[in-house]
């Protein structure tokens, strides 16, 4: 089937592949980054995964007070996405997500603060909640529980999450030290505008100098994230005391004493944090429904988008295995699919509302190529294919197929790859926009696996066959 090329840039750069072939060495000097290339890669990425794995890093991009300002920005990001899809889908029922969107300001009116307790098992969350609740602590106060973190099962860990999420303030409770997964889950409290205060129950349990330590280690641990002064040790259920009495005739008496909750560090802190800082805690909850709704409305809006994107990528790799069997020389086929890869980021950065520039996607276009060669992507794919087309004796004599197959699976994944990284991305409404290298290697990396396997493959190939002009035995 004949292809119309009517894109500038694309008929140009073809074009201009057929006047520079004498540049044929250049794929040679690339490729000398292969293996060494693809080693050192594997090697720096080990040592990196090493040593966060030993120490958790988080990212803390919210470190400075909330301000109502960014709560409204949040909102307005919010009902962008709306409004592009009802621009772009209207058929779609966004009933539900309009109408949570469009009482997002009704927060800021709200006067009641909910608190989340929460923590692992068995740490006293609920003898806590049944404490406080029957303090007089502040006006318009409602505690709830979550699920146990640290469960087995997902739903229960997410639904703990969504619980802490929508409230305004958390109590993390903990019976010791933190987990490595622990502070992870603080970090993105952080990130989330998430006001919280990190509970070392239990501590009746201790001796006075373990809990004293095991409070230091918990300041000193959660330092980056939090003030010393929301590290806090208490009581919500204090064991029975045995109380022996010995009497004049030489007996001993014995009972169980009950002993009184030990919160007087917590309710004063609360007091203080509701007094002066009931707005912001207001805020921040608006803030994190806000980004929630955004990215559900962005979900919706990348899948309507993607069903307009693959089309545009099955189109352009099928012009690049054309032009590739058509040029066995390996400089016009470079030459020829760089071009064509830059014509279809134009294409999809419309789609996703990137606006990339001619001069910008020809860069990218070269970029990505590079990066697949420095990954050894071409090496590795090109090796696969061959394999699968050698049971094709005829078509696998033929000088141009393999380069056809392997230049249109290449493109297919360049293509699944940029849609996987513009999904993420903010809209940009000029041209100009940052290419993030290190970002777009991680999702290339994730396509290329997922579209490693055997089946896939193979039927890849069965198509790609149908669709160039040779005899297939």
């Amino acid at each position: 089937m004949a292809v119309k090329l009517n894109k500038p840039i694309l008929v140009a750069g073809i074009g201009l592949s057929f006047l520079l072939w004498l540049w044929d060495n250049v794929s040679d000097e690339i490729m000398e980054v292969g293996e060494w290339g693809l080693l050192g890669a594997i090697a720096l990425g080990g040592g990196f995964w090493f040593l966060h794995q030993k120490s958790p890093k988080i990212s803390l991009s919210y470190l400075s007070p909330l301000k109502r300002e960014t709560v409204e920005e949040a909102i307005g990001q919010a009902l962008k996405i709306k409004v592009d899809l009802e621009t772009e889908a209207p058929l779609e029922d966004i009933s539900v997500l309009k109408q949570q969107i469009a009482q997002l300001s009704e927060g800021f009116k709200r006067q009641t603060l909910q608190i989340a307790v929460t923590g692992g098992r068995k740490v006293g969350k609920s003898s806590l909640i049944e404490v406080l609740a029957s303090e007089k602590i502040a006006a318009n106060l409602s505690f709830v529980e979550t699920e146990p973190l640290g469960s087995e099962t997902v739903t229960t860990e997410i639904a703990a999450k969504q619980v802490a999420s929508s409230s305004d303030l958390v109590l993390f409770l903990v019976n010791g030290d933190l987990t490595d997964s622990q502070w992870r889950i603080l970090g993105e409290y952080k990130q989330n505008y998430q006001r919280f205060l990190l509970i070392f129950n239990k501590q009746d349990q201790y001796l006075p100098e373990e809990k004293a330590l095991i409070v230091q280690q918990l300041k000193s641990r959660v330092q980056p994230l939090m003030g010393e002064e929301d590290v806090m040790a208490i009581s919500a259920a204090p064991n029975d005391v045995k109380v022996r009495q010995y009497q004049k005739d030489g007996s001993v008496q014995e009972w169980m004493e009950k002993q009184t909750a030990n919160l007087e560090i917590l309710e004063s802190r609360l007091s203080q944090i509701i007094a002066q800082e009931r707005e912001q805690l207001i805020w921040g909850t608006i803030w994190r429904e806000a980004m929630q709704l955004k990215q559900q409305g962005k979900q919706k809006l990348n899948g309507v988008r993607r069903t307009r994107a693959m089309p545009v990528v099955e189109q352009y790799q099928w012009i690049v295995a054309a032009s590739a069997f058509a040029n066995p020389v390996a400089a016009l086929d470079l030459l020829a699919t760089a071009a064509i890869n830059a014509q279809m980021i134009v294409d999809l950065s419309k789609i996703y509302q990137q606006q990339f520039s001619l001069s910008q996607a020809q860069a990218t276009s070269g970029t990505v190529g590079k990066l697949m060669v420095k990954l050894g992507l071409v090496e590795l794919s090109t090796q696969t294919l061959g394999s699968l087309l050698k049971s094709h004796l005829v078509t696998f004599v033929a000088g141009g197929v393999i380069q056809g197959v392997s230049a249109a699976y290449l493109t297919r994944i360049a293509g699944l790859s940029l849609i996987e990284y513009f999904q993420e991305q903010e809209v940009s409404i000029t041209s100009g926009k940052v290419f993030n290298l290190e970002k777009f290697t991680e999702k290339l990396k994730q396509v290329f696996d997922q579209n490693q396997r055997t089946a896939f493959l193979q039927e890849f190939v069965k198509v790609a066959l149908g669709r160039l002009p040779v005899v297939s035995s």
